[in-house]
């Protein structure tokens, strides 16, 4: 496969590797039969399924071009050619599209293709097979919506675990259990959803945004590992939050940047035993965390320290986010019989300790 954006075309090339080179093996055996003088049925059938493989698996072209505002996909093969144009305003979305099979051998099994969505609801097929790479096709439905500039493509995911995150999200949301209203000057909303059968809590507040940038305060057990910090481990806790974000209610255009994010040391040791931090742009993150932002977590710490065995009394992970769509405060499992009012409470003071709000 081979990908090419030059700032006015995009384009993705497939290759059928894998059938070409189940072909060839099937072709060398075929030889193998022939130099030794074995005529069989075998050696037709093998010959004759290697040499179809080659004929008949194309090489698929799906390439957008910002100068004739086309999208063209291209299916050519040695003896066959297809080509579909769909022009971009008629482009709604691209989706993966998903097909479940099952067999006696091997099961229930789930495979994927590339598939643009018209206006009109009719959707067009980008690749001619299915196959089990979901989180390519992901990428690429994603990248071809940026490209198009589509609404919503920031949050489209871009593997299979981000898209069973968010799927999730959305069918456990309790309608019932969603709030808004006013607290100390600041706006606020909150709704509870399940992630695996718990809840989750999550509070927002568009009174203070951050165009660009983000900065994430998860919490974590005392003294443990941290994001990033250059070993193996805290490099792999960085990447497992990438992935782990969407359980919180986050969505991935909360975190823009965050591939090459680090983390924020606070000179504060309490705050900085009990919190991770995590930020695209460290001259950002440290502007955000003065006093009046690390005070209100070292107390919630103290008063609900997070244990690395959980029991089903403790008070779930909270994790804190400055993003381009508002401050948003989070709650990963129970939360104090006071209900909302904890949450509350700490997502208003983050809000309020960069000035946002209305103070009068």
């Amino acid at each position: 496969m081979n990908d090419m954006d030059t700032g006015n075309q995009l384009v993705f090339v497939s290759r059928p590797i894998a059938a070409w080179i189940t072909a060839g093996i099937l072709v060398i055996s075929a030889s193998y039969l022939f130099f030794q003088g074995v005529m069989s049925v075998i050696f037709g059938i093998l010959l004759a399924v290697g040499i179809l493989i080659l004929l008949f698996f194309p090489v698929t072209t799906i390439s957008a071009d910002r100068f004739t505002r086309t999208l063209k996909r291209t299916s050519r093969a040695v003896l066959r050619q297809k080509t579909v144009e769909i022009p971009f305003n008629e482009i709604k979305d691209f989706e993966v599209e998903t097909r479940q099979s099952y067999s006696s051998k091997r099961g229930h099994s789930t495979t994927y293709r590339l598939t643009a969505v018209k206006t009109s609801g009719e959707r067009v097929p980008l690749e001619d097979l299915f196959s089990n790479s979901y989180d390519d096709k992901a990428r690429k439905a994603r990248e071809l919506s940026r490209f198009l500039d589509l609404p919503g493509w920031e949050d489209k995911s871009t593997n299979l675990f981000q898209e069973a995150v968010q799927a999730q999200v959305e069918a456990t949301a309790i309608p019932a259990l969603e709030k808004e209203g006013t607290t100390s000057g600041v706006n606020w909303k909150i709704s509870v959803h399940t992630v695996g059968g718990k809840p989750v809590t999550h509070w927002i507040s568009e009174d203070y945004t951050c165009p660009g940038n983000f900065l994430l305060i998860a919490q974590k057990p005392a003294n443990s590992q941290s994001f990033g910090g250059g070993g193996l481990l805290g490099n792999l806790m960085t990447l497992v939050y990438q992935q782990i974000l969407g359980m919180y209610g986050f969505l991935p255009s909360d975190t823009p940047g965050i591939a090459t994010a680090s983390p924020v040391p606070t000179g504060d040791s309490q705050f900085d035993s009990n919190f991770a931090t995590l930020t695209n742009d460290q001259h950002f993150g440290h502007s955000l965390l003065n006093v009046w932002t690390i005070k209100p977590f070292t107390g919630w710490a103290a008063k609900y320290p997070m244990k690395t065995v959980t029991t089903n009394n403790q008070v779930g992970q909270l994790a804190v986010l400055y993003s381009p769509r508002g401050v948003q405060a989070a709650v990963l499992g129970s939360l104090p019989a006071t209900e909302f009012d904890e949450l509350i409470a700490i997502g208003v003071e983050a809000v309020r300790a960069q000035g946002g709000g209305n103070t009068a």
